[in-house]
Order: structure tokens, then C-alpha cells, then sequence
């Protein structure tokens, strides 16, 4: 007897349908598999065959063939035990076959017939509904990550027998998803961090505003204990928050990755990622036999936080040269193609020197040499990527204190700069953006292109001066000319100007003190 079942594998983000094939006959028993199988997959028959004897279905003994077409896609995962013990039962007359029609199956079995969550459930459902799929039976674990997208039925089953039992109709486990519910669930840490607790560092404070509201690149510099890396992780307490689709976007990453835990549906704040510097290469811009995405990745529509950057092997540094600039890499593995993501906001953060302590020469002793070689490390085509690079502030004496003293002592600009007031400034340059650029395909200042910037970037008179004496005096290259540009942008936005304006400019400037560049 024939029986088929519809399945998915992922490839890259995106995920291809495929067919699972079995027919059962007479014949010395055996288990026979074909189809371009990794391993994992290959290894399904010890799993089927136990978990389907566990689960109460008595086989006779017979031959069985599996094929999972077609042959030239490679599959991997295990989330194909499920629809081969499902097909492998309906080819036995357990189950009527005619009940999956238009249905995905996706699962990994346990020995003792249960079913276990697998990574990728969410790009499965959304390319089996683009090609006209109206059922999923999937997982219990992956249920609010299944039920993200709306129009379909999607059926999340513990076990093969209650998989069984819903085909055959004799339960009711459907959960209809026809009126578009989205389950919302967010990832964040449970501290609540606030830039009201950083003492000090206005400038940095306001620095980080504006590089946020635009999604620019910001690099800290600065001594050891200057606050550099408490600036950097209370970036997401401000960030924008993520359209519909972006946050699709994010789960959509995670849920390949494996990185959206049992449970987790939509993705509603954007990541902050901050990989140690002994991350591998693979790690960090993805990779492995079967391509999964990197840390490049997995900041997407987020920040990628390098911390100590000079730390940072040579080879991943300058990696992150056309990443940045193409925002997406491209991963060839066996004779195919993997293309991922690299949509993010790059900080970094950096000391001055190899001691620290550069320019105050009574505590620092490198030689200019010493210091040259240093900030070397990173190149100047990497330098030339940040939009923006921030000097901060040793903290003094004085601003250390009680809470309620250090509060008293500070100016007023610094009692504005927490993280509510902060992001509210981030919010109203974000729905600037958001209103420019609805007929487009970007989202942030940062991501606009040549054409763009001439359209919405346009100079006064006084403007285009300053702006020609500084690409004059400075040497900038097109790409730091075209930074600033967006940089004041982003700062116009923020105090609510139309157009961009000599302060502005001079702003977006000084931002940008970025060593030989």
C-alpha cells in the first residue's frame, strides 16, 4: 500500500515543501529510506518504529520504503518522524489519507510515542500557506509560534496517538486561527536598566539618543570605568518599537535558529546582542554543515553589541566590512547557497589605548606608537562604517554621592536624559521616519540610500557651505559625507525640523570624531 504525507525542510530562512513517500509490502521486514537524508533524518527509523509500537499500533511484519521528495533538496531535522509515522499508519489502513489533504505535518517523536518541539515551525507555516496549505499539524511546544500567522487551522498534538485520533476525527484538538490571532511574547531581560542610573555623560546620553532614532552605528571610546558598556546595554530600554512585519521578521529568525523557546510566540522587542570576544567565526556570521544563522543574524532589526572591540580577532573585525554595508551575507555550503539577514545596529565600545588612560599622561605611558598600533585594529574602512564615535567622560568625585545628592548636583539636561524621556524623543523621531518612508523599503535614516538622501536630505545655501568646507578640510570620504548627512537627518527629526539646519550639520559632525577618518 501507497500513503503520502506533506512535510517541510528549511533552507536558509525560508523553508520548501516536501513530500513524504512510503509504501508498505510483503517481504523480508525492513526499513528503507532515500531522499538526499542527512543523519538525523536517516536515524527517524529507530524512532518511528519504536514510537509506533509504543503508541498502541500493531504492524505486521513488512517491508517499508520511505522517500522524501524531491531527491536533489538535501533534507535535515528531525522534524520529519512525525509525517513518516503518520504516512507509514495510513498506508496501513489506521488512518483515512484522505483527511490530509492540504496538510503539513512537522514533528520529532519520542521513543515512548510523544512529540517533541522542532526549530523552524514558523517559516514552514508561512511558506505551506503561501502555496495554498490550510492545515498544520505541529507540535504542543511550538503552538504560539505556530498561531503567529492567521488564516489557517493549526492542530498542536502532545502525541502520535492523539495525532491519530484528530485525523480520524475522533477528538477535537484544532485550534482555529482564521480570525488572525498573534500571540505576543516578549523577549527582555527582567532587569529594568534606566540610563538614569549612568552618572554623568549627557553628551554620551544624547549621542545615544540620536544614534538610536536613526538606527546608526555608535562607537564608545573612552577610559576603563567611563561607562561605556552601561551606555550600550540600556540601548534597548529606548529603542523603537518593531512594525508587524519586523517583529515577523525576528521570530522568523529565531524560530530557524532554534532560539525561540517552548511557548514563545511573536517577538515583540528587538534584540541586543552581545557575543564574547572569542566568538568563532562561524558563530558569529553563521554557518556549520547545515547553515544556521550567526550572531550577525540574530541582531537583526536589533544591535550587535562588541564590547572591548580590539579584542576582536582581525578576521571577524573586517568581516563585518560588507555585512554592514549589504545587510545581508551570503553562506555557500555544499554546493548551495544560504543567504541571511544582517539588518542591525552596530555599537561598539573601545579604550583608547592599550592601558586606557589616553590622553591623560599622568596615568597613561604608551607611546604614540604604542597608541597608533592600537586603534589599528580596527581599520579605517571598518572606522568609516560608524556614523558615529563618542568620547566619554572620566567620571569625577563629585558626582558620585547618595542618590538623592548625586540627583540634586546634576543639570537639568541630565535629569531629562532617562530612559522614559529619551525614548519618548526616540518615538517622535520614529514616527517621522515611519511616515517618510511608507512608500519605500527601509524604515531609519541610517538605511537610506543615495537617492534618498538627495531627496531628503536637502541643503540651504549656508548648509551645502559648511558641508563643502568640512568634506574639504577633513578629507571624508563619500560614505562618512553621506553619514553625516543622515546623522543630521536623524537630529532634525528629533527637534521636529523640516529641514536640516547649520546646527544640525555641526552637530552630526562633532558626533563623528572618528580617528583618521
Amino acid at each position: 500500500m501507497y500513503s503520502s504525507v506533506m512535510s517541510s525542510v528549511l533552507h536558509g530562512l525560508k523553508a520548501e515543501l516536501v513530500r513524504v513517500e512510503v509504501d508498505v509490502g510483503n517481504g523480508l521486514p525492513s526499513f528503507e529510506m532515500s531522499g538526499f537524508l542527512g543523519n538525523e533524518v536517516k536515524e527517524a527509523r529507530e524512532r518511528v518504529r519504536v514510537a509506533i509500537r509504543n503508541s498502541g499500533f500493531e504492524l505486521p511484519p513488512q517491508r517499508v520504503v520511505v522517500n522524501i521528495s524531491p531527491a536533489d533538496l538535501r533534507k535535515h531535522g528531525t522534524g520529519f518522524d512525525l509525517p513518516i509515522a503518520i504516512a507509514i499508519l495510513a498506508a496501513n489502513g489506521f488512518i483515512d489519507e484522505a483527511r490530509l489533504s492540504k496538510t503539513i505535518v512537522l514533528g520529532e517523536l519520542s521513543l515512548n510515542g510523544g512529540i517533541n518541539g522542532i526549530r523552524g515551525v514558523l517559516p514552514c507555516i508561512c511558506e505551506g500557506k503561501n502555496t495554498g496549505i490550510e492545515q498544520f499539524i505541529i507540535p504542543v511546544d511550538n503552538e504560539n509560534e505556530g498561531c503567529i500567522v492567521g488564516g489557517i487551522k493549526v492542530v498542536a498534538v502532545s502525541n502520535l496517538r492523539d495525532a491519530v485520533n484528530y485525523i480520524n476525527g475522533a477528538i477535537d484538538v484544532c485550534r482555529d486561527n482564521l480570525d488572525d490571532e498573534r500571540n505576543n511574547i516578549t523577549r527582555t531581560d527582567s532587569d529594568k536598566l534606566d540610563y538614569l542610573d549612568i552618572k554623568g555623560q549627557a553628551a554620551a546620553k544624547r549621542a545615544t539618543m540620536i544614534a538610536v532614532a536613526g538606527m546608526h552605528n555608535i562607537m564608545y571610546i573612552g577610559p576603563p570605568g567611563s561607562g561605556k558598556t552601561m551606555l550600550a546595554k540600556r540601548i534597548p530600554t529606548i529603542m523603537p518599537d518593531m512594525t508587524f512585519e519586523e517583529k515577523l521578521a525576528v521570530t522568523n529568525i529565531y524560530s530557524v535558529a532554534g532560539q525561540l523557546g517552548a511557548g514563545e510566540g511573536l517577538a515583540e522587542v528587538r534584540p541586543f546582542r552581545a557575543p564574547y570576544h572569542n566568538v568563532t567565526r562561524s558563530a558569529f556570521f553563521g554557518g556549520g554543515m547545515y547553515p544556521r544563522p550567526g550572531e550577525v543574524t540574530l541582531a537583526g532589526k536589533g544591535v550587535l553589541f562588541l564590547d572591548e572591540m580590539t579584542e576582536f580577532k582581525p578576521d571577524i573585525l573586517e568581516g563585518l566590512r560588507q555585512p554592514l554595508e549589504d545587510r545581508k551575507i551570503t553562506i555557500v555550503r555544499l554546493g548551495n547557497s544560504y543567504t541571511y539577514p544582517t539588518d542591525f545596529m552596530l555599537v561598539g565600545a573601545m579604550n583608547p589605548c592599550k592601558c586606557g588612560y589616553y590622553p591623560d599622561r599622568n596615568r597613561c605611558n604608551c607611546s604614540e606608537q604604542e597608541i597608533k598600533r592600537f586603534l589599528g585594529r580596527i581599520s579605517l574602512p571598518l572606522w568609516d562604517r560608524f556614523d558615529m564615535c563618542i568620547k566619554t567622560e572620566e567620571i569625577g568625585y563629585s558626582q558620585f554621592g547618595s542618590e538623592r545628592e548625586s540627583y540634586s548636583n546634576e543639570s537639568e539636561t541630565d535629569k531629562d536624559l532617562t530612559s522614559v524621556s529619551m525614548g519618548k524623543a526616540v518615538k517622535r523621531a520614529r514616527q517621522v521616519q515611519l511616515e517618510r518612508f511608507k512608500k519605500s523599503n527601509i524604515n531609519f535614516n541610517s538605511q537610506m540610500s543615495e537617492k534618498d538622501i538627495n531627496k531628503f536630505c536637502k541643503l540651504g545655501r549656508e548648509e551645502s557651505a559648511l558641508m563643502k568646507n568640512i568634506y574639504a578640510k577633513k578629507h571624508l570620504t563619500a560614505r562618512g559625507y553621506y553619514k553625516i548627512l543622515k546623522t543630521a537627518r536623524t537630529i532634525a527629526d528629533i527637534e521636529g525640523n523640516d529641514d536640516i539646519s547649520i546646527s544640525n550639520i555641526s552637530e552630526a559632525f562633532c558626533h563623528r570624531g572618528i580617528p583618521g577618518v
